[in-house]
């Protein structure tokens, strides 16, 4: 690498929604910004829970990988962490909120973290790489933008940002530090693309509470209200709603319960004993006193609002007299089930308030104005849309070249992209393979291809079971065949059918497990029945579908 240029090489989150993360390598080092995970874009994987940037890749790829610097506290900037963490212990640098919330995961993983716990405008020395965390608004608390500087080069990621003049917490959006930063000189500035396709200034969360309290007052009996979990600056306001309406608050669901833990550890919040009670509390109110904080904005199955409405929870039961209100949008791959679960409630007589006919949610992302707004306080040399779909960030970059000067430039990059950074300007220098990890949802435990495709093949085609014995003499051959899953004219008549069709290897002195592994897939092919899982038992030796080697017992 040149003395004087770092590189920056974005690996997830630029072209998808998800998997944020972000190198920064200068002569002496590496860094990581944001290490996310990322839900599955559709239900083709099954049992994938999430998807990281596979750990061992990078850590091949960035030996020198020595930091993780992280803009905010939503799992697709953190949840990845425990699995890189894991493989090698790196100092991780955030603000305290952050902190809580990665310490957390990590205890859950069975794993400690060394967290640095910063502060806003405090600039953090490493190696050859000055950073300084700035507040900027979003849909939790703490959130932050970066400034980096390395060999003359100035750099401002936007991380997940709105405005919002009434933020209503503690770290406000710092315009005037942006603004010192752009008189000072600023080479490049990557900014949030999510709602960059939507016109204006995205609505101050402030611009929800008059219709938030209007519907909760004119509730009968209860309120179940549901957002993104980690929204505590909107439970913080939806406190002094249930204050001013009479009424008390109860968390249902553990995410909820955890933002809840981790607001008051970092006291952002203050436990108010007259305002939050426990669900056993709650049984000693009237209905019209009561307000529900559940889990379940996006109709997730084991969610407190899914189970309260399925009823499987068994301390609180959903009434006609109900009224609940979702203040959140449902995300892209989600609408169906959310829409389903709204209309099992509609069914039951239960009123349902949603941001599709009320004021009742606004997104933590801006728009375009927010955006013009960013760029005209750091004035950067160069800026490149990030976070979203590909078609977000064609969008966003259209739009800022009609924004910018004639001595600004906007550039599109995709994840794996290698951008070269000086004083003298950017270029693009390379592309390098950025891959992805899938993750189980029951184990936390990272997926083996070969799995998967097992896993698909069982789910499109069926699985087919295959026991067979070979003996000294012809009559102690036996050959069972079963199938689970798969479509047939007659039942049994695949089994039946394949059996006649193996039965004759077995006079074969060559047969074995991968023999008949081999003739079993190429008959199911040949007769159309697709890709089944074949699972073989040759003499009591387990045959790999897959791989096609034996494994004994």
């Amino acid at each position: 690498m040149k003395s004087d240029s770092v590189k920056l090489i974005p690996l997830g989150g630029v072209g998808e929604f998800g998997a944020n993360a972000t190198i920064l390598q200068t002569p002496q080092t590496s860094i990581l910004i944001d290490f996310g995970l990322m839900f599955p874009p559709d239900q083709r994987q099954p049992g994938v829970e999430y998807y990281v940037i596979d750990p061992d890749q990078l850590l091949l790829d960035f030996p020198d990988l020595s930091a993780v610097f992280v803009t905010h506290g939503h799992e697709d900037h953190i949840g990845g962490l425990p699995f890189l963490l894991e493989k090698k212990d790196l100092p991780v640098y955030t603000m305290p909120y952050t902190a809580g919330l990665i310490r957390h995961r990590m205890d859950k993983n069975g794993l400690k973290a060394h967290l640095i716990e910063v502060k806003l405008n405090e600039p953090v020395q490493h190696f050859d790489i000055e950073v300084e965390f700035i507040g900027v608004t979003h849909s939790i608390v703490q959130a932050t933008a970066l400034l980096l500087r390395s060999h003359g080069v100035s750099i401002v990621h936007s991380g997940d940002f709105k405005v919002d003049a009434l933020p209503g917490d503690d770290y406000p959006f710092q315009s005037e530090r942006l603004r010192t930063l752009g008189e000072e000189g600023v080479d490049l500035l990557i900014v949030d693309s999510t709602n960059a396709n939507k016109s204006g200034f995205c609505p101050s969360d402030y611009d929800i509470v008059e219709t938030l309290e209007e519907q909760i007052q004119k509730a009968p009996g209860r309120v179940f209200f549901t957002t993104f979990s980690s929204h505590i600056p909107r439970l913080r306001k939806l406190k002094g709603i249930a204050e001013r309406t009479g009424r008390k608050i109860a968390l249902l669901g553990r995410s909820f319960v955890r933002h809840y833990v981790n607001s008051l550890d970092t006291r952002y919040l203050s436990h108010a004993q007259d305002t939050f009670i426990s669900v056993e509390e709650s049984r000693k109110f009237r209905d019209s006193e009561l307000i529900y904080v559940v889990t379940g904005s996006q109709g997730e199955r084991n969610s407190a609002l899914s189970r309260i409405v399925k009823e499987r929870f068994q301390s609180v039961q959903m009434k006609a007299s109900d009224t609940v209100i979702l203040s959140s949008k449902a995300i892209p791959g989600n609408e169906r089930i959310v829409a389903l679960l709204i209309s099992e409630m509609e069914n039951r007589g239960v009123k349902v308030i949603s941001g599709n006919e009320f004021h009742v949610h606004t997104s933590g992302h801006g728009y375009r104005e927010d955006s013009a707004y960013m760029l005209s306080l750091v004035r950067p040399k160069c800026v490149i849309p990030i976070h979203g779909e590909f078609s977000h960030l064609l969008s966003h970059f259209n739009w800022l070249k009609r924004m910018i000067t004639a001595d600004q430039s906007v550039m599109l990059m995709q994840n794996g992209d290698i951008m070269r950074i000086s004083p003298s300007g950017v270029k693009l220098s390379g592309q390098m393979e950025s891959r992805m990890l899938p993750i189980d949802g029951n184990q936390d435990l990272p997926i083996p291809q070969s799995v998967l495709r097992e896993r698909k093949d069982m789910m499109y085609s069926g699985t087919v079971i295959i026991s067979a014995n070979t003996g000294r003499k012809p009559s102690d051959n036996h050959l069972e065949v079963r199938t689970f899953g798969m479509v047939e004219i007659n039942p049994g008549f695949v089994a039946n059918a394949l059996r006649r069709a193996l039965i004759g290897l077995l006079r074969d002195p060559h047969c074995d497990g991968d023999m008949i592994l081999r003739r079993a897939k190429q008959w199911l092919k040949g007769e159309f029945f697709g890709r089944p899982l074949v699972q073989i038992l040759f003499n009591g030796q387990f045959i790999d579908g897959e791989n096609g080697h034996g494994l004994s017992d």
